[in-house]
């Protein structure tokens, strides 16, 4: 390298090479390391050239070209082409993505001497999976982060804009977790600011299943709409139908993520105290009071059918620390049978695997009514059920214990 002219105006010449070099960039709290970097940098007066730059990123390749040029020994406008195959990143937050990346940097000097930033192009997303369990209150209740960055700005970060950068992914995403099985596309526009971008489009899936209340359900269609809009909420189109005592229940969520909609209905069709009642407590209402009661809940809401979030919820993850349980629910407002006033009941459970699974169900009275169940999914079609039922005690008058055993086929016609 050789350097002549003023301090103020240097002019270099020469090569910079690089052999088995790492680069290291901070984004947020995740560090993201290029390793076994080669190339070289050719410096002629005031300009510099990247000679093909390669590295690996994540396990995949990633190569560089491009240029800047310098006043000094400041860049004062520069381009960059990064391409990459097959590169493994953390992001998004609680995601790893596996994606082939074509973006365009490109920056100028502002008045202030920062580097105003603009990054573009395209992301091709081939697998992005979460597999973090989720609480649904947790999640409905959760208050919009600063999603990038998080720490102290970088040169490069604090200034910088994302310009219509596309994100495609067809069957890209997989989420595994306590909620939700499913695949999914995405395709996503972001722009703004890197430090809290704005970001609109699509995620879709048409199939999988969905967990609610301790049941699955096979998703017909799942859509989240993301306005682009600062603080705006994404927008869900859920529906998801699963099998209940024999009946197909139809549940769909619709409107804003923090205050969605909940609607229910049912094949056979049944009244929506029926309904209701099938998702609460697995049960039909048996009696005048018990549907009135349920009805008159207002169990058409999010938040009322989700009555984990007030009560269920600490407890099970109490209970799940103290005796391995990780079903434990109080439902309100259950009629046993007809003519009683309605008691609440208590549940207990352990999902053994996301086949096996087994329940005890008690009333919270004298009058326990305990039901034993043990449930072995082999497939969205076909399970099979052991049931024990304790029969109740009025007065005198015991009832008979039941054991009994199902092979439940599905089949549609």
């Amino acid at each position: 390298m050789r350097v002549t002219g003023s301090f103020e105006q240097p002019r270099i010449n020469g090569t910079a090479s690089l052999l088995n070099a790492s680069i290291a960039m901070l984004i947020g709290d995740q560090r993201l390391t290029a390793t076994n970097v080669k190339g070289n940098v050719r410096f002629d007066k005031n300009q510099a050239q990247i000679d093909n730059l390669t590295g690996v990123l994540g396990g995949g390749h990633v190569s560089v070209t491009g240029g800047a040029l310098l006043n000094g020994f400041r860049p004062t406008r520069f381009q960059l082409n990064v391409h990459g195959d097959n590169v493994v990143v953390p992001y998004p937050e609680d995601f790893n993505s596996t994606a082939d990346v074509d973006l365009e940097l490109r920056g100028t000097t502002t008045r202030d001497q920062q580097l105003a930033t603009i990054i573009s192009g395209v992301i091709n997303l081939r697998r992005a999976e979460y597999i973090k369990d989720l609480d649904l209150q947790t999640l409905i209740n959760r208050r919009r982060e600063t999603l990038i960055e998080q720490g102290g700005e970088s040169s490069l970060t604090a200034a910088a804009q994302f310009q219509d950068l596309r994100i495609e992914g067809r069957d890209a995403l997989v989420i595994k977790n306590n909620l939700a099985e499913t695949v999914g596309s995405v395709s996503l526009r972001v722009n703004g600011p890197v430090t809290d971008p704005l970001i609109s489009g699509r995620i879709s899936a048409t199939g999988g299943t969905i967990s609610f209340r301790n049941k699955r359900y096979e998703i017909q269609r799942a859509t989240i709409d993301l306005p682009g809009v600062l603080g705006a909420d994404p927008i869900l189109n859920i529906q998801a139908t699963g099998e209940i005592q024999g009946y197909d229940i139809i549940t769909s969520f619709n409107g804003p993520l923090t205050s969605p909609t909940v609607t229910v209905r049912s094949d056979p069709s049944l009244p929506q105290a029926d309904v209701v009642s099938l998702i609460l407590t697995g049960q039909l209402s048996s009696g005048d009071t018990g549907a009135s009661a349920l009805a008159q809940s207002g169990l058409g809401t999010a938040a009322s059918l989700l009555t984990e979030s007030l009560i269920n919820a600490p407890a099970r993850r109490a209970t799940d620390k103290l005796f391995g349980l990780n079903r434990f629910e109080i439902d309100p407002l259950v009629a046993t049978s007809p003519g009683q006033s309605p008691t609440a009941r208590l549940t207990l459970g352990r999902q053994i695997n996301k086949n096996l699974s087994v329940t005890y169900s008690t009333n919270i009275t004298s009058n326990q009514d305990q039901v034993l169940t043990v449930e072995y999914r082999v497939s969205n079609r076909i399970s099979f059920i052991a049931q024990y039922i304790q029969g109740t005690t009025t007065g005198f008058n015991p009832h008979n214990n039941n054991f009994s055993f199902e092979i439940r086929l599905k089949r549609r016609f």
